[in-house]
């Protein structure tokens, strides 16, 4: 799930593909709600993508519809009739649901070897010769790149401190200007092993005409966005027919882990300053940091400067370090639950 290793091990995964495929299959759909409720199996779908996964005891079956593969567990492709849509419901043929019983009723599914999270990315907004939003206050000037860069040491600081044998990387750590594509390379250029993830937090401050625009924000991509992250290589590799199935499903993993980190964060930063400033939600958009990172990633609002009380509470370094220690601590729910 997510720009990891097991990105690599789907990959991977394509040289051993089996092109023998059974001549019919039986007859008999079931529909997808259905089978995942009676079977209790997690059921994770993107109609956007028409990608998704069945999941029982940390065991996946990932699906594409009108694609007649299915991966399983992030390692093995196989063929398998297509699951599809009809009248807007989503259905199995009968022999897809048999095989995706099999393999996650399997005795064995208890001996799973673990996922974990062994980077994160924190980016402060802006910097250097780009101040980002600015606001003069009764008690001075204050510029974002100032607030994020102290909120993302107080979350940097705080992530070494447990996980002194992760990566916790900063884009920044004083006051200069790395680029966007520079900031995001740095992300999807980090080198994991099989079974780890990197996570991309992007840190900002808010502003707007309307003083009394006030509140805090996480945003993830736009799941109607559509992008690549399946190389140019791998294409060529493994084959056009292959690639967009491939594609699809990272695809539905990233967003769907980048909406849990983002409510994981949201939450926190709620029961941590929600009395001071409101929640305005979480929402998608296209920034530039969000589309072109191969991973779970998003980008935090921490307030509106130019509201005159929140502005001078965003002044603060006791206030900056209670926003610090919510995303700190979104990370590391995050973090349990994806390693569970």
């Amino acid at each position: 799930m997510v720009r990891l290793g097991r990105r690599a091990r789907i990959l991977a995964a394509c040289t051993a593909l089996s092109l023998a495929m059974a001549s019919s299959w039986a007859a008999g759909p079931s529909p997808l709600l259905q089978f995942s409720a009676e079977r209790k199996y997690s059921l994770s779908w993107d109609p956007l993508t028409g990608a998704g996964y069945l999941e029982k005891d940390g065991v996946f079956v990932s699906f594409a519809f009108d694609q007649p593969y299915i991966l399983i567990d992030w390692k093995r492709i196989e063929k398998a009739p297509a699951p599809y849509l009809s009248e807007g419901r989503a259905y199995l043929p009968e022999a897809l649901a048999e095989r995706i019983s099999k393999i996650l009723d399997a005795p064995a599914n208890g001996s799973k070897h673990s996922y974990s999270v062994a980077a994160i990315l924190i980016d402060p907004g802006h910097g250097g010769k780009d101040s980002g939003a600015i606001a003069d206050l009764n008690e001075g000037r204050i510029m974002e790149k100032d607030l994020t860069l102290e909120v993302s040491r107080r979350v940097v600081d705080l992530l070494k401190s447990r996980y002194p044998a992760r990566k916790v990387l900063v884009t920044r750590k004083g006051d200069s200007y790395p680029s966007l594509e520079d900031r995001v390379s740095m992300a999807n250029d980090v080198e994991l092993g099989e079974g780890e993830a990197v996570i991309y937090v992007s840190i900002h401050a808010n502003a707007s005409f309307n003083k009394q625009a006030k509140g805090y924000e996480v945003w993830y991509l736009n799941p109607e966005y559509r992008r690549t992250v399946v190389d140019e290589q791998t294409v060529k590799e493994k084959g056009s027919d292959i690639a967009p199935i491939l594609n699809a499903m990272l695809e539905e993993e990233f967003t769907t882990e980048s909406i849990i980190l983002a409510r994981k964060v949201y939450d926190r930063l709620g029961a941590e300053i929600g009395q001071r400033s409101p929640g305005r939600g979480i929402r998608a958009e296209e920034w530039f940091v969000v589309r072109n990172a191969k991973m779970p990633s998003i980008l935090i609002e921490i307030g509106f400067i130019t509201h005159p009380e929140e502005g001078v509470m965003l002044s603060s370094s006791a206030y900056l370090r209670r926003i610090g220690d919510a995303i700190y601590n979104g990370i590391v729910d995050f973090i349990d639950h994806f390693e569970r």
